[in-house]
């Protein structure tokens, strides 16, 4: 995967975690508050684990 599209990656988790945590304030999704707020943790966590494991890959790069 390139850099590029890693980005978009990234990009689109945050827009995901941000959608999913501003639905869960939403009134007429009361009684999905729960679970949006569960899934908006979960994808943040899984975004946070790619970000380090990528991160931790570079700096582990044979040529760094």
């Amino acid at each position: 995967m390139g850099d590029f599209e890693r980005q978009r990656l990234y990009g689109a988790l945050i827009l995901l975690v941000t959608a999913l945590f501003v639905a869960s304030g939403y009134a007429p999704l009361a009684r999905w508050r729960r679970v949006l707020r569960a899934a908006a943790i979960g994808f943040f966590v899984l975004a946070l684990a790619a970000a380090l494991l990528e991160i931790i890959l570079w700096l582990a790069e044979p040529g760094r």
